[in-house]
């Protein structure tokens, strides 16, 4: 099994704009996520759409792995963490998502705020949950899965696809 990190889409009602959000998925395959993701969707059904997919492989010094839900793999947990900024020459609010592998939601949310130091009036946003950091490890066991962190000093890229797929 591999797990897999989205960004869908769609309309949600009452909004002028469609909608995002960050999902994560465990399958095979990206499109064997299409149902879990169609079941993590709050708005109108037809007007789902996925805008980017890739499989996460490796971060922050980790591969990781998805395996049979065990108990205490390790004391790290795989972290995303959904941060906001301003550029004065920008209309709007900036995102950059952060995949980091940490101790706890605590540590994890002071590192990756530590990546936008460098930002015009940087504010870390709600990420699933007011003042949390999301830990993917938690999603993954829900659905009878373990993240296994195994360390690895050679670097693997984040391939991802960005395109417009109707999955409504």
């Amino acid at each position: 099994m591999k797990l897999f990190m989205f960004q869908i889409g769609g309309d949600c009602g009452g909004s002028n704009v469609e909608l995002h959000d960050i999902r994560f998925c465990v399958g095979k395959t990206a499109s064997d996520c299409y149902d879990d993701l169609r079941s993590q969707w709050w708005g109108n059904p037809k007007s789902l759409h996925v805008d980017c997919w890739g499989e996460i492989r490796h971060f922050d010094g980790y591969d990781i792995q998805i395996v049979p839900r065990r108990n205490n793999l390790d004391n790290n947990k795989l972290f995303f963490i959904n941060l906001g900024g301003y550029d004065p020459a920008e209309f709007g609010e900036l995102h950059r998502n952060v995949l980091l592998v940490c101790p706890d939601a605590k540590t994890a949310k002071a590192r990756a705020l530590a990546e936008i130091q460098h930002w015009s009036q940087p504010h870390k946003d709600k990420a699933f949950e007011v003042e949390k950091a999301v830990n993917i490890s938690k999603t993954v066991e829900a659905r009878g899965y373990s993240i296994e962190l195994v360390p690895s000093p050679a670097a693997i890229p984040f391939d991802f696809v960005c395109k417009y797929l109707k999955i409504g």
